[in-house]
């Protein structure tokens, strides 16, 4: 961004998506080596400093309610340090950067009743428009 228009305050288009980017995503940012998909579902990012990340993909309904939306926030806060997103195909992932809480964020979702996939040689959500 031009230095004369990094202080500029505006209303006019969305916010910048870099402030709201994971800390280790913005490290990383364009210096990652190569993922992996080690389970349905479940990826690593692997960055040249070592760095990981990984991507924990749920399946979720198109249309969620606030109890719903409530519970991936707990989710997010607890193991990813607040930060999730939704995909435009209706799943949402999770970003932790602690192995250990892969699996955690997997039961807790099986136990809720979402699936963990659409990674890797498998179906994604169908998504149509009405």
């Amino acid at each position: 961004m031009p230095e004369v228009m990094k202080d500029r305050i505006t209303d006019i288009g969305p916010p910048n998506y870099e402030d709201f980017l994971p800390p280790v995503v913005k490290k990383n940012y364009g210096q990652w080596k190569y993922h992996e998909i080690p389970e349905k579902g479940i990826m690593v990012h692997v960055a040249e400093s070592g760095d990981k990340l990984y991507t924990v993909r749920v399946g979720s309904p198109r249309l969620l309610s606030i109890n719903t939306i409530r519970f991936y926030a707990e989710i997010a806060d607890k193991y990813c340090d607040g930060y999730l997103r939704f995909t435009s195909r209706h799943d949402v992932e999770f970003l932790p950067t602690v192995e250990e809480n892969v699996q955690k964020i997997k039961k807790e979702m099986e136990d809720y009743g979402n699936l963990v996939g659409g990674t890797g040689p498998a179906l994604t959500s169908i998504v149509h428009t009405q």
